[in-house]
């Protein structure tokens, strides 16, 4: 393989240098095939933190095995700490629910929606608060710092119930639940595992937690990422983690800016939105189009759209004329699911009455809180939800049963047939020779809605990382 400027001098850095490195990688720059290369420069005892599972499978068939060394997840590295620490402990994914039960116990009198919804906003409060909080107990500050930062729902008596269940589910050993693979290694200072070399993917979507995990490894640090891919800043992630890193580790910087997946069309298109992108010398010229009449989409065509509403929408479209598609995104169909399933509905139409009701009521209460910094997006998120819930349930007759709605939420997000639909968020690591932007337009009006820095930047990302989703053309709907 004939390398890059940019790898060259990466690689005499690693070998002939002893600084930390922190490497700016744009979308498409073989970041991950660096890294591998990096890994077998040398017999240095190396462990190699990966993005997920998947990856940690890939990188384990296809990297020769090292003495001393291992590829693993930030999870898998955290849990093997703990199971150090406890043999016996046992993975719980409903660890917080069932503490939160508890915690709510004595508030039995409250009617069932109202306790289902402050069990609701209190499990998101305490996951968030899993990744947010780097001590063994949430402060005032931190929790106020938290909900503003994340826009967190709150009740009368909040902070003192997330106080309860962190510390409850920090001294509960016995089970871990996904962040605990995290955090508990971190708060308890279990030991872990010393290498020479740390390699490190992904870090712009590091959280406090995992940077302080990393922490502990203490050997030299490889750490690999993109600031401008950093779009996770709403459920954890440090929005500036790859400064945040760089000053933690005293690393020096390095690029790997030539992106070898987009045509030349689309890096200027890029670059428009972050300009420190480069084009390959071989790449091709491709395309960015605007507004085509009737698309042809081809099967492995992606269409991006920066909310789920319309493109529910359009897959209801593909599939009137016969075109495979699903959306991705399990979690969002689970969620509709679920806010069916909330109604007790007899009929659908019993269920669009309910959901209706349900939407007016959570408008109202959204728009009390006229202080709250994301009103618009939590408006619109609001809305997003209630609307691709309505699509669904018109699409059926107003006398079947909400289970039929339900039925095809479940084919709908079913992934791996034909066109795949995506948010933006649901996109990252997918590239397709054609790409779709259905309603671009979001993009700016979502930006132009907020109220905090960082909130503003990872739209800017958002619209960065969907237009580098394009391999060769682009295509504005």
């Amino acid at each position: 393989m004939q390398w890059s400027h940019y790898s060259e001098a990466i690689f005499e850095a690693y070998l002939h240098g002893h600084d930390n490195l922190i490497i700016q990688a744009c979308p498409g720059a073989g970041k991950t095939t660096n890294i591998k290369e990096l890994w077998k420069l040398n017999d240095w005892k190396c462990i190699y933190l990966v993005f997920n599972k998947h990856n940690q499978i890939e990188a384990q068939e296809k990297l020769p095995a090292k003495q001393g060394s291992a590829i693993l997840t930030l999870n898998s590295l955290g849990y093997r700490a703990v199971r150090s620490y406890n043999p016996t402990v046992q993975v719980d994914d409903r660890k917080v629910f069932k503490l939160v039960t508890q915690t709510l116990q004595p508030h039995k009198r409250l009617q069932y929606k109202e306790r289902t919804k402050r069990e609701f906003v209190l499990i998101k409060a305490v996951q968030t608060a899993k990744h947010y909080s780097i001590s063994g107990s949430l402060t005032e500050q931190e929790y106020s710092d938290m909900v503003a930062l994340y826009d967190l729902e709150v009740y009368d008596g909040m902070f003192e119930h997330c106080q309860t269940v962190l510390e409850w589910s920090d001294e509960m050993l016995s089970t871990v639940d996904f962040a605990d693979q995290i955090r508990l290694p971190v708060i308890h200072a279990m030991k872990l595992p010393q290498y020479d070399v740390i390699l490190g993917d992904e870090v712009q979507d590091f959280s406090p937690l995992q940077a302080k995990l990393i922490q502990q490894l203490q050997g030299r640090y490889i750490l690999v990422g993109d600031t401008h891919q950093s779009i996770y800043g709403f459920r954890g992630a440090m929005d500036n983690s790859m400064e945040i890193l760089k000053e933690c580790f005293a690393c020096r910087e390095m690029p790997l800016s030539i992106t070898y997946r987009c045509s030349r069309a689309v890096v200027q298109e890029a670059q428009r939105i972050w300009p420190d992108i480069e084009a390959w010398n071989q790449a091709t010229e491709g395309s960015v189009l605007h507004g085509i009449d009737n698309p042809q989409y081809t099967k492995d065509a992606l269409i991006l759209c920066r909310f789920n509403r319309p493109l529910i929408e359009m897959a209801f479209t593909l599939l009137r004329q016969d075109i495979p598609c699903h959306v991705r995104g399990r979690d969002i169909g689970e969620n509709l699911t679920r806010l069916i399933k909330q109604q007790q509905a007899e009929s659908v139409s019993a269920l669009i009455d309910s959901l209706s009701l349900w939407y007016s009521l959570e408008y109202q209460k959204l728009q009390a809180r006229s202080n709250d910094s994301a009103l618009d997006m939590k408006l619109q998120r609001l809305q997003d939800r209630y609307e691709s819930a309505l699509l669904f349930a018109n699409k059926v007759r107003p006398t079947d049963s909400p289970q039929v709605v339900i039925n095809n939420i479940n084919t709908i997000f079913e992934q791996g047939k034909g066109v795949c639909l995506s948010t933006v968020h649901k996109a990252k690591g997918l590239e397709a020779d054609t790409c779709y932007l259905l309603e671009p337009g979001l993009f700016d009006w979502c930006a132009g809605r907020c109220k905090q820095q960082w909130q503003a930047v990872q739209e800017k990302n958002c619209k960065y990382v969907a237009v580098t989703r394009a391999k060769n053309t682009l295509v504005y709907l």
